[in-house]
């Protein structure tokens, strides 16, 4: 039996490490003559291609009897016809299939048995596999009418152990025996794409899968360069570099675009991995063994004639784009990317003092601003072409105190109301001097009383203070009554320092939380007091660190309140002990503004990839209470919360899951900070905007499907709508 043995990583070394092991297997449990046929260098994420008009040159190495050392070669003539040689090839994957099926092993009569990889690396889900120069090389094979396997190790650890490749390859080839003898005949199967996962636990007892591939999608795959087209002294192009040597000049003006896939993001997933598929099986550590068909897969049910809708006469209704961000924040890309995308004839405009922001300029402009630079005359006046990222009157939702009035009022007229068993137990306390606490708790008995008992441990927040600044832990009268001594004090030491020259910013930025959450109490008077849930669910699989989930809320017009699905997970910088066993705020407090350059890759997850409980229970408690406090919001009076129709705004909506899952709604933030979700999530506040621009922004100027860029299907329809209560009568 004849069988032809390729890859996309190249010839043996560093990035081929699993070659000579795998060929050394094959010659160890088999009685298989093998030939092998590789491509002359790296060529992964090539697919099947082929590159016209390229006229191949071939070479033969000998490799080396012991895995590992270094081979001879290459040469480009063959030594006496040796068997132990290895062809390599300057092209793709599939063309050293295709040329290794067909021209350079003919003494050896046909080829049997494709056999591609193993690569380096793991090649499941639809976006590795059709990206794949080692499953490329095997459908090419079965184009050819040959039976063809993909195998890759998908390693955990860049460091490799020989014992475990070894078992990996041995493994390798006892699966390959098994699926080439047992090899449907009705022709369902043309390919098998197997996944081995390369760890020590993998033995022959290992459990094998048959799974399906786990459809997925990503983002950007290249990273823009700015000026970076370097030339040595005598003008030729060299690579570029993470230090750049003074010979070197650079030339600018150029348009690049490098290589820079987020590899990790697209493995963790938009959402739970579905059971049965190739990514599941490599998580739970099973090897996956996936039968394709060499082909793309048609779609069912689109049959007959497709009937195009007559085109419009009109121009296509579009709108001006004011985004005053600075080009180097957040989400500044994240807008103007989407912007163009969705609405190719929308203008972006960055000057705030644009001619199109005068009011009565009849122009559509949809205004992405911070708070205080929005043209508040024509969000008033303006209501058919003026559309804000924000209210102007939201207290009632974003100051602590007041959402905690709001919510207790509104408990009062509906007591059936979810909120009475999901927002903390909190008080008001307003306050200017410390000396003043007894006074103040007079007038709040009921804490009083509980404070005096000394059973329940409270959280302290000031009500206008964002990021987590200020937040306290305490259970008793004189730990409440240090905390504002230590406000003043704080309040002192911050009018020093103003004096002097700040040396120090470098140092301050990576403070512990303990020593970087302080207030000033001048600009504060207003605080919130709640009980502290001192059950919070922990999980073991997430270090066992206390969380909140961070949830992305939209309110557009008058009004309509959706929730975002793709949630956050928050979490503290340390493993969670209860307060009287230790009270350091970096156990307790899950705000990772706070955390600086402690913050880990643990810090911030995706909510749906925890592991552990019930989501769905969870999702469903977080869309009724987000309903609940809007509604209790919009209840106080439009002095504290003024939904207007030609205005939306993206809260960043904070809950924390107790041990019984009981879901408890914590605050609500205006102008979220979307830089915490990191670079690894950022694809999910891209989705965010790509659903608000979609579904709130362009129906708002009346811009229909037709008039689009392009378009997102379901996957990023993720705003659940869960409040539609009109509101915008007599405006």
């Amino acid at each position: 039996m004849h069988v032809l043995v390729t890859n996309d990583d190249g010839p043996p070394g560093v990035d081929s490490p699993f070659l000579e092991y795998f060929v050394d297997a094959l010659k160890k449990y088999t009685s298989w003559d093998i030939s092998v046929a590789l491509p002359d260098s790296q060529k992964s994420w090539i697919s099947k291609a082929h590159v016209i008009g390229h006229t191949m040159t071939a070479s033969y190495i000998t490799p080396s009897t012991t895995p590992g050392q270094p081979y001879e070669g290459p040469y480009y003539k063959k030594r006496n016809n040796r068997q132990d040689e290895w062809a390599l090839l300057d092209g793709t994957p599939a063309s050293c299939a295709q040329v290794g099926i067909h021209h350079l092993f003919k003494e050896k009569g046909p080829v049997d048995l494709v056999l591609s990889g193993p690569n380096f690396g793991r090649n499941s889900s639809a976006l590795y596999i059709l990206s794949s120069g080692t499953v490329g090389a095997a459908l090419e094979g079965a184009l050819c009418r040959i039976p063809s396997i993909a195998t890759s190790f998908a390693y955990n650890s860049p460091i490799l152990e020989p014992e475990h490749t070894t078992t990996a390859c041995r493994l390798a080839v006892r699966l390959i025996k098994f699926l080439y003898e047992t090899w449907p005949k009705d022709g369902t199967v043309d390919l098998y794409s197997i996944n081995i996962p390369l760890n020590a636990e993998l033995s022959d007892k290992t459990k094998v899968m048959y799974t399906d591939i786990r459809e997925n999608r990503w983002g950007s795959a290249f990273e823009y360069i700015e000026d970076t087209v370097l030339r040595s002294p005598t003008g030729e192009l060299v690579e570029i570099a993470d230090q750049v040597q003074p010979e070197i000049e650079k030339e600018s003006g150029k348009l690049q675009f490098r290589w820079k896939p987020n590899l990790k993001a697209v493995n963790m997933g938009d959402m739970d991995i579905p059971e049965g598929s190739d990514a599941w099986a490599i998580t739970q550590g099973y090897v996956s063994v996936t039968p394709l068909k060499a082909s793309y897969q048609g779609v069912a049910g689109y049959t007959g004639e497709l009937k195009l809708p007559t085109p419009s006469l009109r121009p296509p209704t579009s709108f001006v784009a004011v985004i005053t961000y600075s080009p180097t924040s957040y989400i500044y890309p994240l807008l103007i990317a989407n912007l163009l995308r969705l609405y190719p004839n929308v203008k972006i405009v960055s000057d705030p003092n644009d001619p199109v922001m005068q009011n009565g300029s009849g122009v559509n402009v949809f205004h992405y601003t911070d708070y205080e630079d929005l043209n508040f005359e024509r969000l008033i006046a303006d209501r058919e072409h003026y559309f804000a990222c924000s209210y102007i009157y939201r207290k009632a939702l974003i100051r602590k105190n007041f959402l905690a009035h709001a919510i207790a009022t509104y408990k009062v007229k509906h007591p059936d109301t979810i909120l009475t068993k999901h927002f903390p137990e909190s008080y008001e306390l307003e306050i200017d001097y410390a000396e003043y606490l007894d006074e103040m708790l007079a007038e709040i008995y009921e804490f009083r009383d509980q404070l005096s008992e000394g059973d329940n441990w409270w959280i302290l927040k000031p009500s206008m203070s964002d990021r987590g600044q200020g937040i306290r832990i305490f259970r008793t009268r004189d730990e409440l009554q240090k905390i504002f001594e230590s406000y003043e004090q704080s309040d002192d030491e911050e009018e020093e320092e103003e004096e002097e020259e700040d040396e120090d910013d470098d140092d301050a930025a990576v403070k512990p939380i303990s020593e970087s959450n302080g207030i000033v109490t001048s600009q504060v008077r207003f605080f919130l007091i709640q009980k502290y849930i001192k059950n919070p669910l922990i999980l073991e699989s997430c270090g066992n660190r206390k969380f909140h989930i961070r949830t992305y809320v939209v309110a557009s017009g008058a009004l309509k309140v959706y929730v975002y699905k793709d949630m956050l997970a928050l979490f503290a910088l340390q493993p969670y002990t209860p307060p009287e066993l230790d009270s350091d705020l970096e156990v307790h407090l899950t705000n990772t503004c706070l955390q600086g350059n402690f913050k880990d890759e643990g810090s911030v997850r995706r909510f749906w990839s925890l592991e552990g409980f019930d989501k769905d229970a969870v999702w469903d408690q977080i869309c009724n209470i987000t309903a609940e406090t809007f509604a209790a919001a919009v209840s106080l009076g439009r002095l504290h919360f003024q939904p207007l129709p030609n205005a939306f705004e993206i809260y960043g909506v904070d809950f924390l899951v107790d041990s019984a899952l009981n879901t408890s709604i914590l605050e609500v933030n205006a102008y979220p900070d979307f830089a915490q979700t990191g670079d690894d999530l950022k694809e999910l506040v891209e989705g965010l905007f790509k659903t608000v621009l979609t579904d709130i922004v362009g129906p708002f100027f009346k811009v229909d499907d037709a008039q689009q860029g392009q378009t997102y299907g379901s996957g990023y329809q993720q705003l659940a709508l869960v409040l539609d209560q009109n509101i915008s009568g007599g405006w």
